[in-house]
């Protein structure tokens, strides 16, 4: 214990920030990319981006689904929206039910012609950044899910103990004094604090519940012992639609529509209403003597999966959502007959999460709605606040303004995290240049190589998947490889050159990276200069934040170079 509280709390707060702190702001990063996971591996892949949402997309994805249902069982089809400009179609049969369905490949068109467009670009894409803010690379899973569990655990204690050591803490996030040079970079460190205090707490507490089955497996363990897959069917089927509840409406509805044929083909068909009148099923046996009668007489029964019928099912279900619908599924049954499961493009709850997803259930025939969910289908508080903490961890309830605030949020936690680092050897600056320390020397280097040296990589990544052939087999593992080993040859960079100098040269070189990726993406993926501005808005914003990434990082150079020339 140190000599009161205030001073423990403040030794606590430092050393735990410290000492994991450069794994977190890696962390961080990657983290913070993941709120656009989808929208970077959409970017990473030239050939979808001459999709581009019009008025003709809604018609082009029912006639899709339309024609793949004839063959198949199930077609699910996910329509453009903020986050995307394709239109994906999904099918199944009954072969592949055994099979994961999360990994039934998707084929993908554009959104204004129908056109099909190839996957060919093989990337790690956003997907990459989104496992390794929490598994990291090449570790295995339980280790490296261990060691982020530790930093998030220590990111809490510094939020905490930062709140306690603070007593001005709402009053210091309107001072903000840069002269003063270590006053600076308190002040630098202390606003993005309080401005994302709320999301800062919430982002770590909530990964520390993610991570509860790795780091506290002890209850799980105890009923369903080494078997994780039992453990997993039974989350699965907690969360599932009632599927018999489903069934039973079904057969409800059909039996009302039974009726309502039988009293048509009565006209016709007399002579076998009379021979079922002693039948234990007169009017179901009825209907179908009734139905052979007919068949006889040269009649077909049309398919019922009709164009019209499913743009009225789309209609009704538009006034659940309004302006809202985000997908669509089709499901072939038994005698002819089908549903319909819609989805909204933007979720109307935080519990709306994978299994519990909201979901409007239509019968093809009649058009009626059979279910709508109703979030949360179950009543366990605690699964409803691990949904609720999950889906507000990841975001998936948010629109796109929502989402770029957590973007922005993610983005004074990676602030608040690096200028915390800064600090530290700012704080003991003067004290070095009287006794030179190792420590110093080792913090010093290792924040240039980890706060520099993670966006210059990101920037390798993104460039490495515009100048790597498509032909390259392997050619996921070298934009993998192309990260890693930029960030690499930071942290030796920074090792051999004189530190201030290291973070000038390393800051422009990062400029131009960023700089340069709007350039190259024009001479590798454009066919003309017009359509930069032509695009879907999704890839302008990313040229956007690259040169805003660009002139961030020579920003900071500048203000250097500045305190370098008033210290001389």
């Amino acid at each position: 214990m140190r000599e009161n509280f205030n001073e423990s709390m403040r030794w606590l707060h430092t050393y735990s920030g410290l000492i994991l702190g450069w794994l977190l702001f890696a962390i961080f990063v990657t983290g913070t990319s993941a709120y656009y996971k989808n929208e970077i591996t959409l970017w990473m892949k030239p050939e979808f981006h001459k999709s581009i949402a019009n008025e003709k997309t809604l018609d082009i994805a029912i006639d899709k689904a339309i024609k793949n249902i004839e063959t198949n069982d199930k077609v699910s089809v996910v329509l453009p929206n903020n986050r995307t400009n394709l239109l994906a179609l999904r099918v199944e049969n009954n072969s592949s039910k055994k099979q994961d369905r999360r990994r039934v490949p998707a084929t993908y068109y554009n959104a204004s012609s129908g056109e099909k467009i190839e996957d060919k670009t093989k990337t790690a894409g956003g997907e990459f950044l989104y496992r390794f803010h929490f598994e990291l690379y090449n570790i295995p899973r339980n280790i490296s899910r261990w060691i982020v569990g530790i930093a998030t655990m220590a990111m809490f204690v510094a939020i905490i103990t930062g709140i306690l050591i603070h007593k001005r803490i709402f009053k210091d996030i309107f001072t903000f004094r840069p002269k003063n040079n270590t006053r600076g970079w308190m002040d630098a460190h202390i606003l993005p604090a309080v401005a994302a205090l709320p999301f800062l707490i919430m982002i770590t507490y909530s990964g520390l519940i993610l991570l509860g089955g790795t780091l506290m497996p002890w209850a799980i363990k105890t009923f369903y012992g080494d078997d994780f897959r039992a453990y997993k069917q039974e989350y699965i089927k907690l969360h599932s639609i009632d599927t018999k509840k489903i069934e039973l409406l079904k057969a409800s509805i059909r039996e009302e529509e039974h009726e309502k044929e039988a009293s048509i083909y009565k006209a016709i068909n007399t002579k076998a209403l009379r021979e079922s009148q002693n039948s234990n099923n007169a009017k179901n046996y009825s209907f179908i003597k009734a139905k052979k009668e007919l068949y006889k007489y040269g009649y077909k029964e049309e398919n019922i999966i009709t164009k019209q019928r499913l743009q009225a099912i789309i209609k009704k279900a538009d006034e659940i959502w309004p302006n809202n619908i985000g997908s669509f599924t089709l499901i072939k049954e038994k005698n002819n007959n089908f549903s319909v499961e819609i989805s909204p493009k933007v979720a109307t709850t935080i519990f709306n999460y994978k299994m519990q997803r909201e979901v409007a259930i239509y019968d093809g025939k009649t058009l009626e709605l059979i279910n709508k969910s109703e979030l949360p289908i179950l009543s366990s508080s605690i699964i409803n606040t691990s949904t609720s903490l999950r889906s507000l961890h990841e975001a998936k309830f948010a629109d796109s303004t929502l989402r770029f605030i957590f973007f922005i949020s993610g983005i004074l936690g990676i602030i608040l995290v690096g200028t915390g680092l800064i600090l530290w050897t700012q704080k003991r600056k003067k004290k070095n240049l009287v006794k030179k320390s190792f420590g110093f020397w080792l913090v010093e280097k290792l924040n240039l190589g980890t706060i520099v040296g993670i966006i210059l990589a990101l920037a390798v990544y993104f460039i490495a998947n515009r100048v790597i052939p498509l032909e390259e087999i392997n050619r996921r593992e070298w934009e993998i490889n192309a990260f890693f080993i930029a960030w690499f040859c930071s942290y030796v960079y920074a090792f051999l050159r004189e530190t201030n100098k290291a973070w000038k040269e390393q800051l422009l070189l990062t400029a131009i990276l960023f700089l340069a990726l709007p350039i190259i993406n024009v001479f590798t993926v454009l066919d003309s200069f017009s359509q930069v501005f032509t695009r879907d808005s999704i890839f302008i914003y990313f040229d956007l934040f690259f040169i805003f990434m660009a002139l961030v990082c020579l920003l900071i150079r500048f203000i250097l170079i500045k305190k370098q020339r008033r210290i001389k």
